[in-house]
Formats: C-alpha cells, structure tokens, sequence
C-alpha cells in the first residue's frame, strides 16, 4: 500500500511534514479532505503512531464520518480507537468520564437551543427583566458570545460592565448556569466552555489527554472560535504536533462566534510552524477561478494563494442582468430548461442567494416553467415535535434533575395537569429538597392534591421510572417503544389533525435510529443514545433524489459543488449586504461568502442581478454589486454593468459611481415576454375574485398605488395576505 500515492507533491508534503506545529491552506476544491485521510494514514503505517494517540476534530458528524470511511479503506487495523468527531462529541466524551469534577454527574442533560431557551425565560422572569426591553433570543446570543470567548459568569461584568444593560446580562447569565447545575444539565456551548474549565481547574486531567493525543489535526481551522483555540492550545502544548486544515479565504461563520485571528494568526501562535499551500484546484475551470481570484484579492485580512486548474479555460463567466427580481428567477429558470433540453440534468444545478427570503420569488418562477427543485432547509428530524417530545421522557429517565425535560414530557401528551396543580407539586418538592419527578412518586402523600390528580402523577413518576427499568433490562430499543406506547403519546397523535400518520412515521423512524444505535455501538446505553441525538450535526440535509435543481443559501452551499452555478440577488444592500458596507472586517467577511458561492461552480458560474427588486412591500432600484465589478472583464461576457471606482475607496455605498450603458448589457428575455399583456387591461377592486398562477385562488381586500403601479392586497386561503403588482401572465380575475 502506497499511501502517497495519487497526491501531488504538496499535498505530498502536507502528509509527510509530521512533527511540530503545520498549517495547511488548503483553496476550495485543492483535494484538503484527502490530504487530512492520507496523513492520518502515513501517522499510522509509517510512523507506527498508535490510533489512540492521535485527535481529530470535525465541525459536522457527517465529515468526521467521511473520514472515518475513507481511512477504514487503507485496510489499516484498529482505526476504530483514533479519536474522531466534532469539537463538541469530543469534549463531551471527555466530560462524561471527569464531569464529577467539576459539579456534575456522567448522565447530565445536553439541552437544545428550545430547552435552553425556555430556561433563558424562566431566568428573566425570575430577575423580572421585561421581554419587550431584551428579547429572550437576545439574552440566549449574548450568553453564548461570551461562552464562545471563554467568558465566565464571574468575569462578564468585568468584561462589558461599562454597558448598563450588558450588567442586567451578567446576572442572567449567572443565574442561567446554576439553573443548569440545579438540573445537571449543559447547553452546547457548555461542552466546550466546560471542557475548558475542566482542564484550567485540574492540571493533571489536561497533562493526561496532552500525553495522550500525540497529534492533533483540525479541520476548517478558520471556523473555529477562541474557546476552541484555547482548548487545544491546552492539549497541543507541550509536543507542539498540531496540523490545522482551512482556507482563511472560506471564513464565513463570524456571525455564529468563528474567529479568523486563529488561522491567520497561526504562525505567531507556534513560532515554528510551517506553511504548505495546497493551490491545485480539481473542481473548477480556469475561468471561474481565475475571477474567483480576482475577487477575493480584493481582501486585506488574508494569508494568500492563487488556485490553479489543468481543467481548461472553460465557459466564461456569465453576468446576467435582470430588470425585476421576478425577472431573474424566470432567466434563471428559462436557461436551466434549456440547458436540460441539450443533455444536463435537473442535479446538475444550484441556485445559491444571501438571505433565505430570496427563494420565495425563485421559488415561484421554477414552480411555473415546471422546473423540480429541493429547498436545502427545513425542520431536521431531532428538532420535530414529536420526536423532542418522546426525548424528554428519555432524558428525564436518565436525568431525574432535568427539570426542563420534566415540564415537557408532563404534558405529552395532556393529562388534564394546569398550572395549579404545577405550582403545588413545585411547593411539595422545594419543600422537601427533591425534584419534581421525584414529588410525582410521592404525589400520594401531597395533601394539597386531589385524588384523581394525585394518581396522575403517580403513574408519569411509574412510567418514567419503567422507562429506565427496561432500558436497563430490555435494551435501547424496547425503552424508545415503551416510552412512545405506554406513555399515552403515540394514541393521543392519532387524534391531531396536524399530519398524524407522519408524524407516527417518524417515531418509527426514531425507534430505527434507536436500534441501529444498539446494532453498531459500544456503549448501546440510554444515555449514550441521547447524547449521539443531541449532537448530531444540525446541517441541513439533502435528498438523495438526483432530478431535481437545488436552492440554498451560500452558508449551507460551503462544502458542497455543482456542474453549474447561479448566485442570485447580486446587488448592493443584499450582498454585499447593507450592513457591512461601513465596516471593513464585516464586508471582507461577505466578499469570502461571494468567493465560496464562486467557487462552487465546476462548469459554468452565472452572476445575476435585478435592476428592482421588492423589499418589505417597496419596489427599490437596486445597483450590481461591487462584487461583480471586481471580476476582471476578460474572464466574463460582455453582459456586465460599467463602474467607477474612486480612488482609495474603502468600499463603502457613497464612494462608487455606476453608469449604465446599453450596449454594455447582454439583456435576458424573460421566458414569458411576447405573452404579456397590459395590466391596464384589467382591473380590480375590493372583493374581487382572483386565480394567482403561484398562490392559487384569492379575494382581493384593497387596491392602492405604489410608485406609479397598482398594489393588490389579497388574502389566499391557507396562505394570508399577500401584496403584488398585478402581472397579466401571473393573476387574472376569477
């Protein structure tokens, strides 16, 4: 077995340079993935590195379970034992072994952003904080900036006391985490936050897992936050063996906590660290890499390379100009019909925009050209009601103390307990010192209960308690069965008129992922399940049904690529968004979001813009984005707008002028353009009845004026109010 073999010579290099601190920039689509696979491997065969001393950390349980795939097919013995996953399984395993160290039991509670944020409520209600003032989600955000910064609740006033309201803040975030103590519980930033704590507050825990892990890798380096840099500097200290995989030109989560000081900082933070530029791309043509290129040199705050392709020049980059946003989705539409007309399939295109809100105009377009199409988003399957609702029965089963799992499994389904009742057992169970679980099994002794109340409760305190009985004695798959059938909630689904038989669906489904989580791990418990569940990746998914045109936002598109790209809404105010215009750092950030969209692209790249688009219920002129003005012309068609940019421009709104020249524009027709007729040629009024091409049957509520054009207000069954320009080929009166 050769394991260099099909690398070329950097990438060579990358997996041969195994000792001290190492840098991999790898650009998009530069093989990075097989780089990481094929050291892991080199460490193990030619290194005779054991498995279990090396540590790699993932951002998704999807990636880490690719890599895991791939170095299983070296044929390489006991990859099992290397120590694969997310930052977050990682940490958590850690945990469980030594949480008795810093306050907590091996069967803590790991709550989701809906369980955190109903105990964010209960704080500020507590603290009397008004909602109106700091929103709970506000509140949530600020918690978890500073979590993400390896803040303390000890320290926060410290830190950002000169705010008054950042004061009101620190003592809910004081009071969230002793709630979360209370109910030997953690929240997701938690696993790292207390990660951190563990190995600061317990020096030979952290010297043990530093002697351990002999080398560490990290994946997309430039996604990480500084509490993540901060735990594994503490674990890389020492030996100094740590590789980081990323391209700081791809950092795009700044919003969500990611910091790029640590990838582009790297070198001052290990002295001797080398640098290795993986640049061969073997996605793209020439074309679009080279207007990538272009693009992104235009950013300040960067490490630099240059990606280079043996593919060919390749189509040009294609500007496509749009009148109305309505406009671009029916161009978009039109082209990739002709296109599947000469061979392409539905799967080969993307159809990428800045802001999820931009779909519903594409939406409709695809809808009416009959073009199949998937939106990348929607509910993921442990976030569904159901399926949240049988989990607070597992977790309370685990966790006695996890309040929060209590007050959501007492009534799913309903069992005629109100808040009276509630705040009696709460009285019971603060008086005697014990959990509220525990009240409901003593529920016969509370005097201030009735009779069929106190029975009640005493059969959930029964039902919760067999729950862990046959987890314990039948395994995971007859608990999940006995949890969704004795608890009273697979009948009670049956009488919702919301979807109910999918909903059964998928609690079969949940009971599947129950079994085959016994079938193929080594710890097959109860709480080893739920901890699986609450980590796994919250990506959104996509179907394995390869007929149909993908759309998404550039976030979810970041891994990810296609014969044939579309970057929709390219305009200033959307993207680059308004927002980041006066501040540099934001509107480098959005130039890397347009430098991924780019670089999803294989064969062909259309940059599409609308001259109109609506916005909040207004018809706003819009300008092509700075973006597309910074692709050199030589990689592109001749449809592209003229601008000029003043010298030492910051990048900001008022420092650019655009002239628009007709013969400079490659104009799209819209699909529908000879079909047209006047919309003068009808005309509506209050209680009409309407046929909307997209929205179906309506009633028109009020008829007014909008820069010049007439307004329809109309209510949709099913749907609301909806407000549109009347268009012939799209409304017509019933």
């Amino acid at each position: 077995m050769d394991i260099l073999s099909g690398l070329n010579d950097m990438q060579q290099e990358a997996v041969k340079t195994v000792s001290g601190p190492l840098l991999i920039l790898a650009g998009a689509g530069s093989g990075k993935t097989r780089t990481v696979i094929h050291r892991i491997a080199y460490l193990m065969t030619e290194c005779g590195v054991a498995p279990w001393r090396i540590l790699a950390l993932t951002f998704t349980n999807k990636a880490a379970g690719e890599m895991r795939e791939r170095i299983d097919s070296f044929g390489i013995e006991n990859t099992n034992e290397i120590w694969m996953g997310t930052f977050h399984s990682i940490f958590a395993r850690i945990l469980r072994r030594h949480a008795e160290y810093i306050g907590f039991t091996s069967d803590y509670s790991i709550y989701d952003e809906t369980d955190k944020k109903n105990l964010i409520k209960e704080v500020m209600a507590s603290l009397s904080m008004n909602e109106k003032v700091i929103s709970p989600d506000t509140v949530m955000n600020l918690i978890s900036d500073a979590k993400n910064n390896a803040v303390f609740p000890s320290d926060y006033e410290k830190e950002y006391g000169f705010y008054t309201f950042k004061r009101d803040i620190a003592k809910a975030y004081d009071v969230y985490q002793k709630k979360l103590a209370e109910n030997n519980a953690m929240d997701f930033d938690d696993l790292l936050l207390n990660a951190y704590r563990l190995f600061t507050e317990n020096p030979s825990i952290a010297d043990s897992y530093r002697d351990r892990f002999l080398h560490v890798l990290i994946d997309e380096y430039q996604d990480t936050n500084r509490l993540q840099y901060e735990i594994v500097s503490i674990i890389a200290k020492g030996h100094n063996n740590i590789c980081v995989v990323g391209d700081d030109d791809q950092s795009i989560y700044g919003w969500r906590g990611a910091d790029i000081r640590n990838i582009l900082g790297f070198e001052e933070d290990f002295p001797d660290a080398k640098v290795i530029r993986l640049e061969q791309n073997y996605r793209s043509t020439s074309n679009i890499l080279d207007a990538a290129n272009a693009v992104i040199s235009n950013n300040k705050n960067r490490k630099g390379k240059e990606l280079w392709t043996a593919l060919g020049s390749g189509e040009k980059v294609h500007i496509l100009r749009n009148n109305r946003d309505t406009d671009e989705g029916d161009n978009i539409a039109s082209i990739i019909k002709e296109l599947v007309s000469k061979g392409a399939r539905y799967a080969d295109f993307a159809v990428l925009y800045r802001i999820n809100s931009q779909s519903r105009v594409l939406e409709e377009s695809l809808l009416r050209a009959s073009v199949p199409y998937q939106i990348v988003r929607g509910t993921r399957f442990y976030e569904r009601q159901e399926i949240k609702d049988i989990m607070a029965y597992l977790k309370l089963a685990v966790n006695p103390k996890d309040e929060i799992a209590f007050e959501r499994a007492l009534v799913s389904p309903r069992r005629g307990i109100g808040p009276s009742t509630m705040e009696k057992l709460a009285d019971y169970a603060a008086f005697k010192g014990i959990s509220r679980l525990e009240a409901c099994s003593r529920a016969m002794s509370v005097p201030t209960l009735s009779g069929s109340v106190q029975a009640k409760l005493s059969e959930f305190a029964h039902i919760v308690e067999s729950i862990a009985v046959t987890a314990a004695s039948e395994g995971l798959e007859a608990a999940v069965k006995y949890a969704i059938n004795e608890s009273g909630y697979k009948e009670a689904l049956m009488k919702r008129p919301d979807d109910p038989e999918g909903r059964v669906r998928n609690l079969e489904e949940f009971v599947s992922a129950a079994a085959d989580f016994e079938a193929s791990s080594e710890d097959s418990s109860l709480s080893a399940f739920l901890e699986n569940a609450a980590l796994i990746a919250g990506a959104d998914t996509i179907s394995d049904n390869d007929g149909q045109v993908l759309l998404m936002s550039i976030h979810n598109s970041k891994g990810l690529e296609f014969n044939t790209v579309f970057v929709a809404g390219m305009e200033e105010g959307l993207f680059p968004l308004s927002r980041a215009l006066e501040e540099e750092s934001e509107l480098e950030e959005e130039r890397r979001l347009c430098y991924v969209a780019m670089t999803r692209a294989e064969r062909r790249l259309y940059l599409s813009y609308a001259e109109t688009r609506r916005q909040y219920g207004a018809t706003r002129a819009s300008e092509p984005s700075r973006f597309i003005s910074e692709v050199p012309e030589e990689y592109t068609d001749d449809a592209r707008p003229l601008r000029t940019w003043r010298p030492g421009s910051s990048g900001s709104r008022a420092q650019f002028t655009s002239s628009f020249g007709t013969a400079n524009y490659k104009m799209a027709a819209r699909p529908d353009e000879k079909k047209n007729t006047s919309c003068s040629e009808q005309t509506f009024s209050p209680g009409d009845k309407i046929i909307h091409s997209a929205w179906g049957a309506g009633t028109v509520v009020e008829v007014g004026i909008l820069n010049g054009d007439v307004l329809i207000t109309a209510a949709f069954a099913g749907l609301g109010i909806k407000k549109f320009i009347p268009d012939a080929s799209r409304v017509k009166k019933a």
